[in-house]
C-alpha cells in the first residue's frame, strides 16, 4: 500500500480521523443513550439468564410491583447505535473532501470469492478458534459467561421482526460500518505508517488495529475473543488489500453467534 499518493491524506491523519471518529461517536452515543434509557425507565444492565428472569419475576409478584424485566426493548437498542455508527462511517466520509479515496485508501471493494471464503473462516473463527483460546485463559481464571452480553441483547428479541432486526443490525450494518472504521481507515493507515517496517510493521498494524476494535466494545471477558477476530479480519486485509473479505468474516463470525444464542444450542 502507498501512502505516499497524491492527493490521498497522510497515514497519520487517517489514524487521528478514525480515533477521532471513534470517540466522537462513543461520547454522543453514551449521552443520547443515557437520556433515552433514564426517559423510558429502562434497565441498561438487566442479566438475560433464565434465572434472572425468574428472579427477578418472584421478587416483583412478592413485593406487589408490576410485571417487568426493564430490559431496554430491541428496537430501541438498534437506535442507539445510530449515533455511533454515524461518527463511525462520517469520519471516512469527511475524509473525502481531503482527498480520501474508499478504494484507494480503505479498500473499498469486494470479490465474488470473498463471500464464500470470507464466511467460511468467519463461521470457523467463531466455532473452533475462539473455544480453543479460552481453554488455557479458563483454566487460569475458572469459567466464565463469555456470552452474557450477546445474549442479553438476543433475549430482548421478542418477535420474528425482533429477530430480523437482530440479523440486520449484527449481519450487515456492524460487518459493514465496523469494517470500513477500523479494518478500512485505521488498519490501512497503521499498516502504512509502518510500511518501512517490512513484515514487523505489517505484525504491528494487525496488532494495534486489532487491540483497539476489541478494547471498543468495553467487555473484559470478550476481549481475547474480539482480539483474535480483529487479528483474523486485520490478517485478510493485510494479505487481500480489499474489505471485501474481512466484511463477509465478520457477517459470519456475528451470525453465528446470533443462530446459536437465538437457537438455544
Amino acid at each position: 500500500m502507498d501512502s505516499q499518493v497524491t492527493g490521498a491524506p497522510a497515514p497519520t491523519r487517517r489514524v487521528v480521523i478514525a480515533i477521532g471518529s471513534l470517540v466522537v461517536g462513543f461520547v454522543l452515543s453514551a449521552f443520547i443513550g443515557s437520556i433515552v434509557v433514564a426517559a423510558g425507565g429502562w434497565d441498561a444492565s438487566v442479566p438475560a439468564t433464565i434465572g434472572s428472569d425468574v428472579g427477578r419475576t418472584v421478587m416483583q409478584v412478592v413485593t406487589g410491583q408490576a410485571l417487568s424485566d426493564h430490559r431496554i426493548p430491541l428496537a430501541i437498542a438498534l437506535l442507539l447505535n445510530i449515533p455511533l455508527w454515524a461518527c463511525l462511517v462520517g469520519g471516512p466520509l469527511l475524509a473525502r473532501r481531503e482527498g480520501l479515496d474508499w478504494h484507494r485508501d480503505l479498500g473499498w471493494t469486494m470479490k465474488k470469492i470473498d463471500i464464500p471464503v470470507g464466511l467460511v473462516i468467519g463461521v470457523l473463527t467463531q466455532l473452533l478458534l475462539v473455544p480453543l483460546l479460552y481453554v488455557p485463559i479458563f483454566w487460569l481464571v475458572g469459567n466464565r459467561d463469555v456470552g452474557e452480553a450477546a445474549r442479553a441483547l438476543t433475549a430482548s428479541a421478542d418477535t420474528p421482526f425482533d429477530i430480523l432486526a437482530l440479523v440486520i443490525l449484527t449481519g450487515v450494518g456492524a460487518p459493514i460500518i465496523e469494517e470500513i472504521l477500523f479494518r478500512g481507515l485505521l488498519h490501512r493507515g497503521i499498516a502504512d505508517m509502518m510500511s518501512g517496517w517490512g513484515r514487523s510493521g505489517a505484525v504491528i498494524a494487525v496488532l494495534a488495529s486489532s487491540a483497539v476494535f476489541a478494547a471498543s466494545h468495553i467487555q473484559l471477558l470478550q476481549f481475547p475473543a474480539l482480539m483474535l477476530f480483529g487479528v483474523v479480519a486485520a490478517t485478510a486485509v493485510q494479505r487481500t488489500g480489499r474489505l471485501g473479505t474481512s466484511i463477509w468474516i465478520h457477517v459470519g463470525f456475528n451470525l453465528t453467534t446470533v443462530l446459536i444464542l437465538v437457537s438455544g444450542l
